[in-house]
């Protein structure tokens, strides 16, 4: 089998690695001025100029049976017209919902799935309004092209709202949401194939810094048996709403007791990266296996496992040389935080896997902080 990748980050390279023990081949397709150093080796790179017909990026691509994405900050028209000549998972309406996000706003509520009040916003005035309408504080965020806690700004009190409304940053097309008060993090990573058959992995404890993913821990700790059945539940919900195919991540916050979702990705996600090492089958292997509608693998937990994201440095030597430590690098030039790679850090049981993680926090705070 054949599947061509749009996109070639570190997701691409993980999806291929994974795939070519199924006996996969891949091919990608790199915007014009896309770094692809993820790729390399992995299968033939082809760039999308201005101009190219979706008949000739197919062709050019290698005629591939499956195309899939590993960003949703993708060209939809040409998702669909990409379709004519292949499948194409997740479905190209699945990915224009998700990749805004007032539409992803609409389409949970729509669905009776619970998130944060929000205004889609097209100007910064109307900041001022949705913190009359929903309250102080506020979180302001792009409808595109936001990640990592990029275009995204937090908004506490009267001072910061009126400085931000002043201050020089344009907005046309944004959501305004009430910041909640929550206790934790967590995602829930769910496939589901062609035929609609799904699986999900075990929710996932997350830490963010500055926006940006830090540390997992799989599978959650102190989540009480309704709040895991209602991650399952809302996961679930939203996969057959969409005829989903392929994997998709939920991350949510736990706001008095409750499961309240913050944000969809339709593909692999780095708070399932843990599952390379601590599940039977890989969230990259489900992904593969859901979008050919093969049988999906399992999802059994291989014990207690962390996953640490080395965010613009190399992997310390504490890691690099630690027994029960697996490292994953991107190939990516060094830049000050950019993932680089993360680290699986696995144990049979959590007090072990605990007790090991405050050893490195101290040892190398900025590892795991």
């Amino acid at each position: 089998m054949h599947i061509a990748i749009i996109g070639c980050g570190q997701l691409a390279r993980m999806l291929a690695l994974s795939g070519w023990p199924m006996g996969i081949r891949f091919s990608f397709l790199a915007e014009e001025n896309e770094d692809t150093r993820c790729v390399d080796g992995l299968g033939t790179v082809v760039r999308h100029q201005p101009g190219n017909t979706p008949g000739a990026i197919y062709a050019a691509l290698g005629k591939p049976e499956l195309i899939t994405i590993e960003k949703e900050a993708v060209d939809v028209d040409l998702l669909r017209s990409l379709e004519e000549h292949c499948q194409v998972f997740p479905r190209p309406d699945n990915v224009h919902i998700v990749q805004h996000r007032a539409r992803q706003k609409a389409f949970l509520q729509e669905n009776g799935i619970p998130t944060s009040p929000y205004m889609h916003i097209k100007h910064k005035q109307e900041v001022v309004e949705a913190a009359k309408s929903l309250g102080l504080p506020l979180v302001v965020k792009s409808c595109e092209d936001g990640y990592d806690g990029r275009q995204q700004w937090h908004l506490h009190d009267a001072d910061e709202l009126e400085s931000f409304v002043n201050g020089p940053e344009q907005i046309s097309d944004a959501i305004a949401e009430k910041k909640l008060s929550f206790s934790k993090e967590v995602s829930i990573i769910l496939a589901r194939n062609v035929q609609g058959e799904s699986v999900s992995y075990s929710p996932t404890q997350n830490t963010h810094a500055s926006g940006t993913l830090t540390l997992s821990i799989a599978p959650a700790q102190h989540l009480n048996e309704q709040q895991q059945q209602q991650l399952n539940a809302i996961a679930t919900k939203i996969t057959d709403a969409f005829d989903y195919v392929g994997v998709i991540a939920v991350e949510c916050f736990v706001v008095d007791e409750q499961i309240i979702v913050n944000e969809l990705a339709p593909r692999v996600h780095n708070s399932g990266h843990w599952t390379q090492d601590g599940a039977a089958t890989s969230q990259f292997e489900n992904h593969l296996r859901a979008i050919a509608g093969i049988t999906l693998g399992s999802t059994e937990n291989l014990g207690h496992t962390a996953m640490l994201n080395l965010l613009g440095r190399t992997a310390p030597n504490s890691l690099s040389n630690h027994a029960h430590a697996h490292l994953h690098w991107y190939n990516k030039t060094l830049k000050s935080g950019r993932k680089m790679g993360h680290v699986n850090l696995q144990y049979l049981n959590y007090s072990q896997l605990e007790s090991e993680l405050l050893r490195l926090k101290m040892q190398n705070g900025e590892i795991t902080s």
